[in-house]
């Protein structure tokens, strides 16, 4: 069985069904694990993290384009769609914080680096548009 219309949400590659899953027969990355990880991170929590100068990386995963509009101080752009080959950049003794606009493109994303060895990683809960309405509301929403 093919899924075609069905595209892995790291690096666009076919899905292929695996047991209860979906795998990218690209990346590997699992697509639909039988098991949901609670990995979210509040954004008070993270603020507190920022604020006593935590050893943690703010990898934002959104396209170029959004992150000019708008980016948490001393964050790392790596949109998605590079994610695949720009782990290497990623130290994964640090506790990895990904965010995005919402917070669902992060989601993937931190379950991509759990399942390719990261084992510290958090989904900044709501993105950054929750940061910008619960942190910061000087900073742009869009």
């Amino acid at each position: 069985m093919e899924f075609s219309g069905f595209q892995c949400r790291i690096c666009g590659g076919r899905l292929v069904p695996r047991l209860n899953e979906l795998v990218c027969s690209n990346c590997n990355f699992v697509q639909h694990p039988v098991k949901e990880t609670d990995f979210d991170i509040s954004c008070e929590i993270l603020k507190k993290k920022i604020e006593t100068k935590e050893a943690i990386i703010l990898l934002d995963v959104r396209e170029r384009w959004e992150f000019s509009m708008v980016n948490l101080p001393n964050s790392v752009l790596i949109p998605m769609r590079e994610l695949e080959n720009g782990v290497s950049k990623l130290d994964k003794n640090k506790l990895i914080i990904v965010l995005c606009h919402t917070g669902e493109r992060s989601n993937y994303a931190a379950r991509y680096l759990l399942q390719n060895g990261f084992n510290n990683v958090k989904n900044l809960k709501g993105g950054i548009n929750a940061w910008a309405t619960r942190i910061d509301p000087s900073m742009k929403i869009y």
